[in-house]
């Protein structure tokens, strides 16, 4: 599978606007392209920056939705799959007791930092950091919180809101008027489009749906 090129921010939307979904770096085993593989750099460290900071802009700016998807690794989904992806993935029910106490947390006061939630969430300490990252990734593969920001000082830190108060109305409307079956179709005519997988049947493995 061929990848485009991607020499500037706005080559990098485009890149995600074609492709629907891209892995923000490559995932061994896979042949989702990544924008780390695709920008163009002198450098490790200036390719690992325009990355970063592109990625960062582009979700900021609700261009694209940014969060942890494909093989559990953080992914870059355009607008116009979003609402597809959304339907197949969005999941409230069976959460844990961490995932459930941040979402209380965001829902009463909004987007908040990695540092504040565990602060305010008494999840500070060696002990809570492995149950709380896992409580995020729950909530980011189940589509029920998203990334909105990243501040770079004194250290690189998250900032989280829900993603249904986060990404615009008019896709979550979309969403719920999109039956289940015609999301996963959707999703495996993308994938075939783009020679990510070969048969419909390589997706429900790939993105970890039990279809």
């Amino acid at each position: 599978m061929e990848t485009q090129t991607v020499p500037t921010g706005k080559d990098a939307l485009a890149l995600v606007d074609k492709q629907g979904l891209v892995t923000l770096f490559p995932v061994k085993g896979t042949r989702f392209p990544s924008l780390y593989a695709a920008v163009v750099g002198e450098s490790k460290k200036e390719r690992l920056e325009k990355t970063w900071n592109w990625s960062d802009n582009l979700a900021q700016r609700k261009r694209i939705h940014y969060g942890k998807l494909v093989a559990r690794q953080v992914t870059l989904v355009s607008l116009e799959v979003f609402p597809y992806v959304f339907r197949l993935f969005h999941r409230k029910e069976k959460q844990s007791e961490t995932a459930e106490k941040i979402l209380g947390f965001l829902n009463r006061h909004g987007a908040t930092s990695t540092t504040v939630l565990r602060k305010e969430l008494k999840l500070t300490g060696k002990e809570n950091k492995g149950p709380f990252a896992k409580a995020l990734d729950e909530l980011q593969l189940n589509l029920t919180i998203a990334i909105v920001s990243r501040d770079r000082s004194p250290q690189m830190t998250y900032s989280w809101d829900l993603i249904e108060r986060w990404m615009p109305t008019e896709l979550l409307q979309k969403a719920a008027e999109i039956s289940e079956s015609e999301a996963m179709e959707k999703i495996i005519e993308k994938l075939l489009e783009n020679r990510v997988i070969s048969k419909p049947e390589e997706a429900g493995k790939l993105l970890g749906w039990q279809h």
